[in-house]
């Protein structure tokens, strides 16, 4: 799902660029048009929001807004006039508009009302999965997924990020915000207790049950029951699954009362359960109720647009959590791209927690291996050329190489620019700002 775009009427050419720019850095799309005649061809376009001047060449935009069909009067309206009065305020708010804004105003207080408005299409929008065709492929098809209740098998090689596409799912259903998430990693079950972890248990049922106890099943009720590794489920515990997702119904170990459970089932697996199914080591029957959809999630050695972005992206993430800045050089960013990451993402943030833990500097500008740091002739991928010094000036001067070398590739422009570095438009500006990049 992408986030729904900003609409701007304004035939002010220095006001229209500027507001512009000033959402692009928030990372907001803006469609910018200059008369109500070519608004009017695109206002049933899936707006966040439009601002609107009043007074234009070709009329007044309070005036055809009035006339708009009460669909296109509920989104978020916000008027701009240099000539207000206190009538046209208070009959745009009458008819539904947000706000009513008097030139000059405060660019900053606009932005900070629109951008709460547009909050809940950020979240979703800034939720993506990576930013390779492939994974952009499988994040469609979550948003698709997430309006159905239909059965999701995610298979995948450990640590490619099954259980984050379930989450999502799970995250992007509106019907499911009433129940809980709860995930279960079948391998981890033992057999003898399987029965009551999956289907729970009365008070009293056998020895050491002292209360009553909600299973998987039950907990799941309203949400979204995740099995984790489901291709590990003994026979036994197999056919009972089916049962309960052909009925909706099961009994709780020591009770003859009927439980009821409404829930979506997202299963994942890291082998070829098709290939079970065929050698009898799966129910077909079972196999059919979950794999109603299946995805299938790349590893992350094929799609390598999504080193440089995941690396960025966890790098962030613990600068978020540390409270200080890291920074990386491209040698130590060659490195990563020319790993194969076997573990996948799960490996990846393990060795970039590492290098962080081991950097002195908040710098990582060596490569890592096991044992610490890269050293000559250590068998590590790359090394560090020379007797390159620990000095933040020789990585802004390597990302500052980066950045203009992707600009001239790009034609200067900077959406392009940042979609090719796999970074937003505001940290590409923000990069810019505090490396003096021109463009």
């Amino acid at each position: 799902m992408t986030q729904k775009n900003l609409l701007l009427i304004e035939d002010d050419l220095i006001l229209g660029e500027s507001l512009v720019q000033r959402f692009e850095l928030e990372g907001i799309k803006v469609i910018w048009l200059r008369r109500l005649a070519e608004a009017q061809l695109q206002i049933d376009s899936p707006w966040g929001a439009i601002i609107s001047d009043v007074r234009l060449p070709d009329g007044l935009a309070t005036e055809w807004y009035a006339q708009l069909p009460s669909a296109c009067r509920q989104l978020p309206w916000y008027f701009l006039t240099g000539y207000g009065s206190v009538n046209d305020a208070v009959g745009a708010l009458q008819a539904g508009a947000r706000e009513y804004l008097t030139k000059p105003f405060d660019t900053e207080k606009l932005v900070s009302a629109v951008m709460e408005v547009l909050s809940s299409h950020l979240e979703v929008a800034t939720t993506v999965l990576g930013i390779s065709p492939a994974m952009r492929r499988v994040e469609e098809l979550v948003h698709k997924l997430s309006k159905q209740k239909t059965s999701v098998l995610v298979s995948g090689e450990s640590g490619v990020g099954k259980e984050v596409v379930a989450q999502m799912i799970h995250n992007l259903d509106l019907r499911s915000k009433k129940g809980a998430f709860v995930a279960v990693n079948c391998a981890a079950v033992p057999e003898s207790m399987m029965e009551a972890e999956f289907f729970g248990y009365e008070k009293g049922a056998f020895t050491g049950s002292h209360r009553a106890h909600k299973g998987f099943v039950e907990r799941a009720d309203g949400g979204t029951l995740f099995l984790d590794e489901v291709g590990d489920l003994p026979a036994s515990m197999q056919a009972k699954l089916l049962r309960v997702l052909q009925e909706r119904c099961f009994f709780r170990l020591g009770s003859e009362r009927t439980t009821h459970s409404d829930f979506r089932i997202i299963a994942a697996t890291n082998r070829d359960l098709y290939a079970d199914m065929l050698a009898g080591k799966f129910r077909e029957d079972l196999f059919y109720r979950l794999a109603v959809i299946r995805i299938e999630i790349p590893p992350l050695r094929d799609r390598p647009e999504d080193i440089r972005w995941l690396t960025e992206l966890i790098l962030q993430q613990i600068t978020a959590e540390q409270g200080t800045p890291i920074a990386m050089s491209e040698v130590f960013l060659r490195d990563v791209m020319a790993r194969t990451w076997r573990g996948n993402v799960r490996e990846l943030r393990a060795y970039l927690e590492h290098a962080v833990v081991m950097s002195d500097s908040g710098i990582l500008d060596q490569p890592m291996t096991d044992r610490g740091p890269a050293q000559p002739g250590n068998g590590s991928a790359t090394t560090l050329p020379g007797a390159l010094p620990f000095l933040h000036a020789v990585v802004a001067e390597a990302e500052r190489g980066h950045i203009r070398k992707a600009l001239g590739h790009c034609d200067g422009s900077l959406g392009k620019t940042a979609d090719a570095l796999g970074i937003s438009r505001k940290t590409l500006w923000e990069k810019m700002k505090r490396l003096e990049i021109s463009t």
